[in-house]
């Protein structure tokens, strides 16, 4: 084992977290978040301890039952780490926990080893956790509640009071340890997991170090705070089982000054209250609020609660709830919280046929695939006030974009679309989480690149989110599809918003869905009717949630106070506790603005050239007559112009040579990054199917800290090429329809390789004619290191019209740097000949193919630079004109300098560019920018920059 390989030691084998209730409290002052946890707990089935499946009582069939490779990953026993009993009381756990601190992780008191090896020793719960500061762990007393409504994730956990119940139940101190990789809770003579309490509080505080997190300036030079998608997943924001297997639901309550708005992965908009959730008074009997007064939707914000007793003071503070009842690994949870305006957008339906009833093979959560689930999707954008104009173009595109992935894969498997975009330190071009998606400001411009980006952003719904990797090496498992499914839902939106930019006539405002299905109401099939489930097998109504009715404005929407119908038990169970207030929706996305906004000036403008052409193309797959009326304009207003295409009608033809050309440009990309990475991160499947466990008994995500991993797409591209050249074996058409099914089979469980090749296989039993089998291709393509035969006869040559221009671009541009020196000639006075590009990404092409030249002179460079307007260009293009600036020590370093500092997203690359040169010029600007934007860089970009620059 390594440094670079990431430990699991939550011990899921015995015992498991099936639900959290989680409140935050970001301080963005000292940079730490003081969080309060409770953990119910329940012993492994047996069937998650055989590692058949992820559900509490079996429900797998013999064909997804136990298996040799997936019972091996994740089944290990830990050596136990040295403990130190850190139970203590207010008055020392200050002085307690700084000399944990003060030894770097170390327990300040000698392990015994032989209690460690004593068979009688007490049972032990392992979370996993990181840069935490825990201030007390304790039992909470669970007399009279019936626990199921918390361990059976078949009822939903929807209680927005669920927090303060549980904060006045009775408590008793649990005796812990912290180690630097994880917390051990044990309870003095609990000997196995049954015994062991089934609620657990852990109060705590995050370290502004702390890896999860990122505390930053936004654009508009406000403090903010998000989820980077760390190495690490969350621990560092809070203990947990960090192990995919380890799914749970979680609610979540967060504090934050009312100025502050709050992004988080849940099911529905979020539900706003006055003052610090602590101070909500209710009624224990019936979990409802005390002389709650609705809290009107005054300066554009949401309704929300006042507490009866909450200080004047306290009113300056808003408490968010979000909740989920889709069963998840907490590796998923995102947060960001800014000062930023919230943008509604129109509801979109799903514009996929019904899809075929199945069994689910994972736990009964209410999932896409049961009848009561809406197939209208709200949307909501979140930005810095400075960047409404830029994201015009995006949020135009984004109702399209989702609308086209559910044609290609079915009912959008979340309840609704958040779209934030976050500030240009974001390490990232873009992270799919459940119901959320951050984008970086690099991609929200009017340009294909971004609109494909967000396209691939929406395909992890199905794949990464509901359809998750047992084993973490895997990447390509989501990485792959997503790069694969990419260029098909951009090329169906494009041509849906192309048709809605051209229409005659505005479509009705409101989303047409089609007739329901089993012969439910239109009414209740918007409303996605949800039942909860009660202890002593009583059904009683749950919450409705009518997203449709998310797109109201503020001042419409109006919040009524219902009359509690819960019984006047002393502990009833969350159902009825949610039976009133629950019922209220507060719609959370009403067009929203933290303080007053400017429109920010800036933001280019694109142009769709209209032509007098307009053929119908047939081979799109856009559904039938009446499906199309969706690919008009949701909002009743004709479509802005979008930069699709310039020049030309858009047609289907043309953007399959434009994937085509894509695919050349990602050959060339991955060829590249595999000369020069290490052969142990150029595998697909680097575990092949074993387990890593360390001699200390531990076992460890290989390469799971290797910041170099960060940085490289071969899980992206070399997945996507077997995706394609599995198609090719087959026909598209054929191999998108089974990826469709296999995302319906496998639907909330968590896969491996095999069993995608395993049902690609089966679906197309004439391949093993041809010599393919999964062993095959688990040799061929997932286990060996280095640039496959096949991707280099896909794609290392291509001929297209749209590579042909490119090529009649390069052979001007030769030409012209062959004859400067003659004639001193500019691009003014030169004859230029040269059709614009139909799509940037020719652009992106051709400079890949200027940078193989040996050498081009300044004063090309310049005129390059003029003629394309370099500066206007997307991140990609812009990219490769800076190592082209680079390589050929042009003057003007600017353009470097600025997608330095701009485009962190990107930039780690060119600090290796600038210093590979060794060119002084290069290191002293490189060193500069590292100076200036290290503090505001993500983690692993600034080590890696660090390394680059300084050496280890």
């Amino acid at each position: 084992m390594s440094n670079q390989d990431l430990p699991l030691l939550a011990n899921i084998n015995d015992i498991r977290a099936r639900h959290y209730l989680i409140r935050l409290e970001p301080n963005f002052t000292t940079k730490v978040i003081r969080g309060k946890v409770f953990i119910f707990f329940e012993p492994t089935s047996e069937c998650e301890v055989r590692g058949g499946c992820c559900t509490r009582q079996c429900s797998c069939g013999s064909e997804n039952g136990t298996n040799d490779e997936t019972r091996i990953l994740y089944k290990y026993t830990p050596r136990p780490l040295p403990r130190t009993e850190c139970h203590l009381s207010d008055d020392d756990s200050d002085d307690e926990d700084e000399s944990y601190q003060h030894n770097n992780g170390e327990s300040s008191v000698a392990s015994n080893d032989d209690e460690s090896a004593d068979e009688n020793k007490d049972f032990e719960v392992v979370l996993d956790c990181c840069d935490i500061r825990v201030r007390s762990v304790s039992e909470v007393s669970c007399e009279g509640v019936d626990l199921t409504q918390y361990l059976d994730p078949s009822h939903q956990r929807l209680c927005k009071f669920a927090l303060n119940f549980w904060s006045s139940r009775d408590r008793n101190p649990l005796q812990y340890s912290v180690n630097p990789w994880c917390i051990k809770i044990w309870k003095p003579g609990v000997k196995d997991a049954g015994g062991f309490p089934g609620a657990v509080c852990i109060e705590y505080e995050t370290s502004p170090q702390g890896k999860s997190l990122l505390w930053r300036m936004d654009q508009d030079g406000n403090p903010c705070l998000f989820t980077p998608a760390a190495a690490i997943n969350n621990r560092s924001l809070l203990p947990c089982q960090d192990p995919p297997f380890a799914m749970a639901t979680w609610q979540a309550w967060v504090t934050v000054r009312k100025e502050f708005f709050v992004s988080m992965t849940g099911d529905a908009s979020p539900v706003r209250f006055v003052g610090h959730m602590d101070d909500q008074e209710y009624h224990a009997a019936t979990h409802t609020p005390s002389s709650a007064v609705c809290c009107p939707d005054s300066d554009n914000h949401d309704g929300g609660y006042y507490g009866s007793h909450v200080p004047e003071w306290e009113i300056s503070r808003v408490s968010y709830y979000y909740h989920t009842t889709m069963v998840l690994p907490i590796a998923t949870i995102a947060i960001a919280a800014g000062m930023w305006e919230t943008q509604s957008l129109p509801a979109v339906c799903s514009s996929d046929s019904p899809t075929p009833s199945r069994p689910c093979n994972h736990y009964a959560y209410p999932c896409h695939h049961q009848e009561q689930w809406s197939r209208v999707t709200p949307l909501t954008v979140v930005h810095p006030i400075s960047c409404t104009q830029a994201i015009k173009p995006v949020v135009a595109f984004l109702p399209y974009a989702l609308r086209a992935a559910t044609r290609l894969l079915g009912t959008y498997p979340c309840r609704r679309l958040e779209v934030v975009v976050l500030p240009q330190c974001f390490g990232s071009l873009g992270l799919a989480s459940p119901n959320l998606i951050f984008l970086s400001p690099t991609v929200v411009i009017d340009d294909p690149s971004a609109f494909i980006r967000l396209a691939h952003e929406i395909s992890h719904a199905w794949f990464g989110i509901v359809l998750g990797a047992q084993d973490w090496t895997e990447e390509w498992l989501s990485e792959g599809f997503a790069t694969y499914l990419e260029d098909a839902i951009f090329a169906d939106a494009a041509l849906a918003y192309h048709r809605a930019s051209r229409a005659p006539s505005p479509p009705s405002p409101q989303p047409q869905c089609k007739k329901p299905r089993n012969g439910t109401s239109e009414e209740e099939e918007q409303e996605g009717t949800e039942e909860e489930s009660h202890s002593g097998g009583e059904e009683e109504e749950g919450e409705r949630e009518n997203e449709g009715d998310e797109a109201k404005s503020g001042d419409e929407e109006e919040d009524e106070e219902r009359k509690s119908k819960g019984d006047e038990d002393d502990v009833p169970d969350e159902s009825k506790l949610c039976e009133s207030h629950d019922e209220e929706e507060h719609p959370g996305n009403n067009q929203h603005r933290h303080q007053s906004s400017k429109e920010a000036e800036g933001g280019r403008k694109g142009s769709t050239e209209e032509s007098a052409g307009g053929e119908e193309d047939k081979s799109v797959r856009c559904g039938s007559d009446e499906e199309r009326e969706g690919d008009k304009n949701p909002s009743g207003e004709p479509a802005a112009p979008l930069r699709l295409c310039s020049g030309q009608t858009l047609t289907r033809a043309r953007l399959e040579e434009l994937a085509d050309l894509r695919a050349h440009i990602r050959y060339r990309t991955l060829a590249s990054e595999l000369e020069h990475s290490a052969e142990d991160l150029q595998t697909l499947r680097p575990m092949q199917g074993e387990s890593m466990v360390g001699a200390d008994g531990i076992s460890y995500v290989k390469n799971g800290l290797n910041p170099d991993k960060a940085f490289l797409q071969v899980h992206y591209l070399k997945g996507y090429f077997l995706l394609k050249y599995m198609s090719q074996l087959v026909g598209r058409a054929k191999f998108d329809a089974m990826i469709r099914e296999y995302a319906g089979v496998y639907h909330g469980q968590l896969v491996l390789s095999r069993h995608i090749l395993d049902y690609f296989i089966k679906t197309f039993p004439q391949v093993k004619r041809h010599g393919v089998t999964r062993e095959t291709l688990y040799t061929t393509w997932l286990n060996q290191p280095g640039l496959n035969q096949e991707i280099a006869d896909m794609y290392a040559e291509t001929s297209s019209d749209l590579v042909a221009q490119v090529a009649h671009h390069l052979q001007f541009w030769e030409h012209f740097d062959k004859s400067k020196k003659r004639s001193g000639q500019t691009i003014k006075r030169a004859k230029v000949q040269l059709d614009p590009f139909v799509f940037p990404d020719q652009l992106v092409l051709l400079l890949e193919y200027l940078l193989e030249l040996p050498k081009v002179y300044k004063r090309t460079l310049r005129q390059i630079n003029e003629y394309y307007d370099m500066a206007a260009q997307c991140g990609d293009a812009r990219h490769r004109w800076c190592e082209l600036v680079i390589k050929n020590d042009y003057e003007d370093l600017s353009q470097v300098e600025r997608f330095l500092r701009e485009d962190q997203a990107m930039g780690v690359y060119l600090y290796g560019e600038l210093i590979i040169s060794r060119n002084t010029k290069h290191t002293r600007l490189a060193d500069q920018m590292f100076t200036k934007t290290q503090e505001d860089m993500d983690e692993t970009s600034r080590m890696a920059v660090f390394s680059m620059l300084y050496g280890e």
